[in-house]
């Protein structure tokens, strides 16, 4: 059996483990949860591969007890820590690079047919644990002294196929005792259903069109390529924010609360607002982690010391800090794990954010002397465009590759100097050559309306369930079950497609 978080199987077995989860006395809930996270694993992954789940946990198992021994007992020198702790971060890094970071080194390896197959959300665990080891070490948390509980924080099973990314001490109520509340099963199968909508009507819609286009950028040129690259990021984030969804929900209905991982990113007025709005825990892992230790490591604070002496005060301490910035979006492009992503990930967003921050009060100088409101609607419409342009751009790398990103941002600037123009594939059905009919395409508008609406509602509310939960009880039934009938009918399912086709459980 092959099991992924939109399937039915996956259903019947979150609905079963509830029902045992909460029957069961409460100091056996995590223990269910540990049952339930192997199964899932099992049923979802090569089963060989957990004994790199394995490896891993029970290297930051020894590492942070014997740590913790050190410093209780008193008997080891101070650099014994540093090396433990260097081991241990060393040992998860390799097992990293060596099944995840295949592409990095695959080029010396002459025998093409290898092949190395990871663990199933190798990337999101790794960087769970090395965070938990450095807590440990950092003294932040108390080592957890159970091997098989930090095997649960290690292993989730809702957070297992796309994070979100936890911290040790965000993940501590897995061990706590739960009671059953109604408004927790109901708000986490409400966020689900939410997830399933954006995932199964909206992304694999819009992903049939930018995948046909992309498949064949020789034919599909002019305006298609606008197309191709204006929907990439309503696909990109229709499917990991469902995902999203539904891993957060499924959490929420067991008395887990997880990390947010999207905050309407499509609405952010700069690149700086939006990388604060999108992939959230990816960021303040890389922040805590990476920036923040670097920042205020000897040699970085003696290199900011040597340019703002060399260059002055503003521009010395621009420099350290684009330095840094530099290293945390290099570090975020090799965890995706191909050359295509530090170019479409780091390089170009690592640009942009620091011509930002020398532009900004030049822009902002222009906007008070040209009397722009720039606290307008209109304004704000303006910068939210233009965020989303920027991302649109560097994404086209994320889609389709390097080499294939540079033919389809360049067949889109030709089209826009008027080198290329074909704006009758709008109007005489070319569009439906992909495999979506007027219907496909109307039923995108409708979803992406509604994506529009319940941000706006999540903006004012908090959460946009916040405000359904003030609505009479017949309207809330009705929009569920609109929604419901909507998946069901419209989810894309049949011969064409693999559920567990979910862009970042790649990663």
């Amino acid at each position: 059996m092959f099991m992924t978080i939109t399937s039915f199987q996956f259903l019947i077995f979150v609905s079963a483990g509830l029902v045992v989860y909460y029957l069961l006395p409460k100091s056996w809930q995590w223990v269910v949860l540990l049952g339930m996270s192997l199964i899932f694993y099992c049923a979802a992954a090569r089963n060989h591969t957990i004994i790199y789940l394995v490896i891993s946990a029970l290297t930051a198992y020894v590492c942070t007890m014997w740590i913790d021994r050190i410093r209780k007992n008193g008997n080891g020198p101070a650099w014994a820590v540093t090396a433990l702790t260097v081991a241990a971060l060393a040992v998860n890094i390799i097992l990293w690079f060596i099944f995840k970071g295949y592409e990095f080194w695959a080029f010396a390896v002459r025998d093409t047919d290898m092949e190395l197959v990871a663990a199933l959300g190798m990337g999101y665990y790794t960087l769970q644990i090395l965070g938990y080891i450095l807590d440990c070490a950092w003294e932040v948390v108390e080592p957890q002294k159970n091997p098989l509980k930090l095997f649960l924080f290690v292993c989730f099973f809702p957070q297992l196929t796309t994070g979100p990314i936890s911290q040790y001490s965000q993940l501590e109520t897995l061990y706590q005792k739960h009671k059953f509340q109604y408004l927790n099963v109901a708000h986490g199968a409400q966020r689900v259903l939410w997830g399933f909508f954006k995932k199964l009507v909206l992304a694999e819609r819009v992903g049939i069109i930018v995948s046909g286009i992309t498949a064949d950028l020789s034919l599909y040129n002019g305006f298609y390529s606008w197309i191709a690259i204006l929907l990439y990021p309503v696909q990109m984030y229709a499917d990991f924010s469902g995902c999203m969804d539904i891993v957060i929900g499924v959490a929420e209905m067991f008395d887990i609360r997880l990390a947010e991982n999207f905050r309407n990113p499509f609405f952010s007025r700069s690149s700086q607002e939006f990388w604060q709005r999108w992939h959230i825990t990816l960021g303040a892992w890389a922040k805590g982690y990476v920036l923040y230790p670097l920042l205020k490591s000897k040699w970085m604070v003696k290199f900011s010391k040597s340019m703002r002496k060399k260059f002055g005060k503003t521009v010395g301490k621009f420099i350290a800090t684009a330095a840094g910035m530099f290293v945390l979006w290099m570090v975020m492009g090799v965890w995706h794990g191909a050359l295509r992503y530090i170019v479409g990930v780091s390089l170009w967003y690592w640009i942009i954010l620091m011509l930002g921050e020398l532009l900004s009060p030049v822009f902002q100088k222009a906007a008070d002397k040209l009397g722009f409101r720039t606290e307008s609607f209109s304004w704000h419409l303006f910068q939210s465009a233009r965020t989303y342009l920027i991302y649109a751009v560097g994404a086209a790398f994320f889609s389709v590759g390097l080499r294939k990103g540079v033919v389809l941002l360049k067949q889109a600037a030709e089209t826009a100097v008027g080198r290329v123009f074909n704006p009758w594939i709008f109007f005489d059905g070319s569009i439906l050559n992909f495999g979506v009919t007027w219907g496909d395409i109307h039923l995108i508008a409708i979803a992406v309306l509604l994506l529009v609406i319940v941000g706006i509602l999540s903006e004012k509310y908090g959460y946009a369930r916040n405000w359904m939960d003030r609505q009479c009880l017949v309207f809330r039934w009705f929009t569920w079950i609109v929604l419901f009938l909507l998946v069901l009918i419209y989810g894309k399912y049949g011969p064409g497609y693999n559920a567990a086709d979910f862009i970042y459980q790649g990663f």
